[in-house]
């Protein structure tokens, strides 16, 4: 284990490691749904209606392009993250608000997606000190608006013991 990944307990699992009823497993079902032969869906074909008890765990990303670094920006927090982080994220750059370990490991994973592009999942415990007990299972899954490239990240984060409920669409 890194020693960033040690400060804050940071551990990429699987998938299956995930309960099916916890808001990361069901948004990877409707995300996987959602895409098409090994790409990563459209912004357009994802709709917040029917994924609304997802709602208050996600965090969307748009990514930002310096020459040759990448930044992202949160464009939106879910209610449920603002409570649980303490912060509300929205209009914020990565980095702000978060433990230079966090924002390492953020950094790193948000551009492996970008990169990849494929979710990674983990298990951490909330890297804030009056929080460092709660542990939560992310889902970072890449998103496309203009379909040639991963311009904004969903992340799914929620504690452990979240559950949520979501029907998904017939494939199309």
């Amino acid at each position: 284990m890194r020693i960033w990944e040690a400060a804050v307990s940071y551990r990429e699992i699987d998938i299956t490691g995930i309960p099916e009823r916890h808001p990361v497993h069901c948004f990877q079902g409707y995300w996987k749904n959602q895409a098409s032969a090994g790409t990563p869906p459209l912004r357009s074909r994802i709709n917040p209606a029917e994924i609304a008890s997802i709602l208050p765990w996600l965090l969307v990303l748009e990514t930002l392009r310096f020459h040759d670094t990448l930044g992202f920006r949160y464009r939106l927090a879910g209610t449920g993250c603002t409570e649980l982080f303490g912060v509300d994220y929205t209009g914020k750059i990565l980095g702000e608000n978060l433990t230079p370990e966090g924002a390492e490991i953020r950094q790193r994973e948000f551009s492996r997606v970008v990169e990849t592009p494929s979710p990674i999942f983990s298990t951490t415990k909330l890297p804030i000190k009056a929080k460092d007990f709660i542990t939560v299972h992310r889902g970072v899954f890449p998103v496309s608006v203009s379909g040639s490239a991963v311009d904004q990240i969903f992340v799914v984060v929620a504690p452990t013991a979240t559950e949520c409920s979501v029907r998904l669409p017939l494939s199309s």
